[in-house]
């Protein structure tokens, strides 16, 4: 079976999902297609790697479908060349697939089968979308809200949400990262057992591997019992200057508290000089960005808890694999399956520093419920959400399109 995948660019997570993938599961082909040069699609300062692919990747040029959204050229020629069984494509890609009507003639006469991979994030449920674009809107990662605020706009957003429902229940199956994906496709009218919930996971293999060599080499006796790590590029929406005024709030009330920050990109100086006007720039420790897996477990490990204030998502389940709580917000929705208020980790409520500085505070002031609370995040990422359980729902999905044989199946 080949199994063509449709990428913006190869983040590091993503590489070694994919060559398990190949590697566990017998006669599976993968192939992948992504941008020839820097696809706009991938986030400023996201790491991306192409070593160690065991996998084919095909390179195409990329350009906007009716001036709108990305999409890459020859695909349908690729897809002829390479004749695969099954092809996944995510946002936003699957926009100008689903309207290549030439691409679509040939999957159905080929009957090669479509699956959508997304989290999904900021995709409101169909009867409320357009209450939802009109009064809420969205945000871009420079925290830009987007609203149909205009009747053109709201024009545009009827009809992005038409074409959502559209090819939501044309694709054969869909790959989703978290269990929100029940309560929303299934709005739009696509059948719950077409739904697969994958989570998500980066290489927890390694990880664990590294923490035990790390735990057989150190005693780890500082433990930083008030030490907050933050992991994550440095753009708006992961609202570095939120997590720093909470911090700020937190060392009036414990002095030798101490705040890590590693990451790099745009927002870098704006949040050092934040920290220099708050005076604790002698406690918040700029690291920049960080990708050797085993300097990133020593800080980790060095830690009390994780903080995430703004958007993201897989560092979570990194420092949960490190046996850290975490304290989040509103991220990407994969969070909704990863911390377990006041067992794998605590919620503030959105953009309340305050809030923040609180849960900060009870972490550092209770530290056995603190340390049950990483033991139980490291149990979780071990036992159900991590890279072999990723790629087994992967499998699964794969064998229930080319079969066309769907079991319904709840998650517990």
């Amino acid at each position: 079976m080949k199994v063509i995948f449709i990428f913006g660019g190869m983040p590091h997570y993503l590489a070694r999902l994919l060559n398990l993938l190949q590697e566990k599961t017998k006669n599976l082909d993968v192939c992948v297609v992504i941008p020839q040069n820097k696809s706009q699609t991938i986030g400023q300062g996201v790491y991306e790697t192409y070593q160690h692919c065991a996998f084919k990747i095909i390179y195409s040029e990329e350009y906007l479908f009716l001036g709108q959204k990305p999409y890459l050229k020859n695909l349908l020629s690729i897809l002829k060349q390479e004749q695969p069984q099954i092809v996944v494509v995510g946002w936003p890609f699957i926009l100008g697939y689903f309207l290549d009507v030439p691409l679509r003639w040939w999957l159905k006469k080929n009957k090669v089968k479509t699956i959508y991979r997304s989290i999904p994030y900021q995709v409101p449920r169909y009867k409320e979308a357009s209450q939802f674009y009109a009064q809420k809107g969205f945000y871009d990662e420079n925290m830009n809200l987007i609203r149909a605020d205009t009747l053109k706009k709201k024009i545009k957003y009827w009809l992005i949400t038409e074409i959502n429902k559209w090819y939501f229940r044309w694709v054969d199956a869909h790959l989703n990262y978290t269990t929100l994906a029940y309560e929303i496709l299934t709005s739009y009218g696509v059948p719950r057992e077409k739904i697969f919930v994958t989570y998500n996971s980066g290489d927890t293999d390694e990880l664990f591997r590294i923490k035990n060599k790390l735990l057989a080499e150190n005693n780890f006796n500082d433990t930083g019992s008030e030490r907050v790590i933050h992991i994550g590029r440095l753009v708006k929406w992961k609202k570095v200057d939120l997590l720093i005024e909470a911090f700020f709030i937190v060392q009036k009330q414990i002095a030798k508290a101490e705040l890590l920050i590693v990451g790099d990109g745009p927002e870098k100086e704006s949040l050092q000089k934040q920290a220099e006007r708050l005076g604790i720039a002698d406690k918040v420790f700029f690291l920049g960005a960080v990708h050797d897996s085993e300097q990133l477990g020593k800080y980790l490990m060095r830690s009390t808890v994780y903080v995430l204030a703004g958007a993201g998502g897989l560092s979570i389940n990194d420092a949960m694999a490190f046996g850290k709580p975490v304290i989040c917000s509103v991220a990407d929705g994969t969070e909704k399956d990863l911390v377990i208020d006041y067992q794998t980790g605590l919620y503030f409520k959105e953009n309340d520093a305050k809030d923040l500085a609180e849960k900060i505070l009870f972490c550092f002031t209770n530290k056995t419920l603190t340390k049950q609370m990483g033991k139980n995040a490291e149990s979780l990422i071990e036992n159900k959400i991590n890279i072999h359980t990723v790629a087994t729902k992967f499998v699964e999905c794969f064998n229930a399109v080319t079969q066309n044989r769907y079991q319904l199946k709840y998650e517990q």
